[in-house]
């Protein structure tokens, strides 16, 4: 894949979140996919595979029904990497208001996405999610 193909998918994979289809996610996805958010902190396992795509898709409708709002800005693609600057803008299904900040760092492998490592304001996502 050239890096504009890169680009184009990561940017596909990512505005997938709108309203993520499992089925579709698949098709983008390596078989041994698997996404992690880079943090330490507990309720964030890593995802793997189809299966894990599937609940990640469930996870992100329950969590926000009306989408992530994500608005992808830089993109960088060299290699087998894509470096993609992102931010979310949506309210969550508790009704809190969530805008998070991302630098996403996807691996391919061939023409699917292998890895997806995902930066983000842990803290802002955990006030939000799973704090009272």
């Amino acid at each position: 894949m050239t890096s504009a193909e890169k680009k184009e998918l990561a940017t596909e994979f990512l505005s997938e979140f709108e309203d993520p289809d499992p089925v579709r996610l698949a098709t983008m996805a390596a078989n041994d996919f698997e996404w992690k958010v880079m943090t330490n902190m507990p309720g964030m396992p890593p995802v793997k595979g189809h299966e894990g795509l599937k609940t990640l898709a469930k996870g992100i409708k329950t969590m926000m029904p009306g989408g992530l709002g994500l608005k992808i800005d830089t993109i960088i693609c060299e290699g087998d990497r894509c470096a993609i600057q992102a931010e979310s803008n949506t309210t969550a299904a508790n009704g809190k208001k969530y805008n998070n900040r991302y630098h996403f760092d996807i691996r391919f492998d061939g023409d699917k996405i292998a890895e997806v490592r995902e930066y983000c304001d842990t803290n802002h996502a955990r006030e939000v999610f799973f704090s009272n």
